[in-house]
């Protein structure tokens, strides 16, 4: 992959870590870097991947109309969907983005965003890759990009905290769960048992949340499952009649995952 992409894709992951971080300015920080990686990639199809500047090849853009639309966001979106019509499902939506980062940036009202705002947008600047180089990052591929650029930010040493967005999902009376990373059983165990309360307001049984685990990809034998629900009931995780997640364990998950 070409060292311009790889920037790219650097800029998507160092604004879902910033989002992620314990970092008060990190949200804000995220979207825009976000945000900078989406501009940057429209800039790099016309520049680079396309080499449209100077006007000498059929579609192409002379210097000086170049200079005068690449300042202007909403027409370098509009050219290089009119070059790539397949963008135009998102346009819409990156347009907003743009807006919403610049109210952020340019403004001196304490606006602030959301780590789920921030990781939706970075949803999109994926899609726009996958969209104008054809490059579409696994669940894996992603998550190793995050953790690289969290170790690098750190030096190499101990990874600042970063905490993954959770998404719960209701099927056939079963809560599972996708947090994009491959927690430990207590966490895993943690994460279903939210996912029920949040969903269906009702505790599981044992047998509902063994399937909760399947489902969710993190399938558990009954053992297993038997003695982390008494290391979360001995740490005060859950509670100690129910299988429900305490305050305290839900502020245990939130240090590692945005519920």
């Amino acid at each position: 992959m070409k060292d311009w992409l790889l920037e790219g894709i650097d800029q998507i992951a160092l604004g879902e870590v910033l989002a992620g971080s314990t970092i008060s300015c990190g949200q804000r920080f995220g979207l825009i870097a976000v945000d900078n990686a989406v501009e940057f990639m429209l800039i790099s199809y016309v520049e680079v991947h396309r080499q449209l500047v100077g006007g000498h090849k059929a579609g192409g853009i002379t210097k000086k109309d170049w200079a005068e639309t690449k300042d202007k966001f909403p027409k370098l979106l509009s050219l290089v969907v009119n070059l790539e019509p397949k963008l135009a499902a998102l346009e819409a939506e990156i347009g907003r983005y743009h807006d919403f980062r610049n109210g952020l940036y340019h403004t001196g009202a304490p606006t602030t965003t959301s780590p789920q705002r921030v990781r939706k947008y970075s949803n999109l600047a994926l899609k726009v890759l996958d969209t104008l180089f054809s490059i579409k990052l696994s669940a894996t591929e992603w998550s190793d990009t995050l953790a690289a650029i969290s170790t690098a930010l750190s030096g190499g040493k101990t990874q600042p905290s970063v905490r993954r967005e959770v998404a719960f999902e209701e099927a056939n009376g079963i809560v599972k769960f996708n947090c994009g990373d491959t927690p430990n059983a207590k966490n895993a165990i943690a994460l279903a048992l939210h996912g029920f309360s949040f969903l269906k307001a009702t505790p599981p049984d044992r047998k509902q949340l063994a399937k909760a685990m399947a489902m969710s990809g993190h399938p558990l034998s009954p053992s297993v499952i038997k003695a982390r629900i008494t290391d979360l009931r001995n740490s005060g995780w859950i509670q100690k009649n129910e299988l429900i997640v305490t305050a305290k364990g839900r502020k245990q998950l939130r240090k590692s995952y945005i519920l």
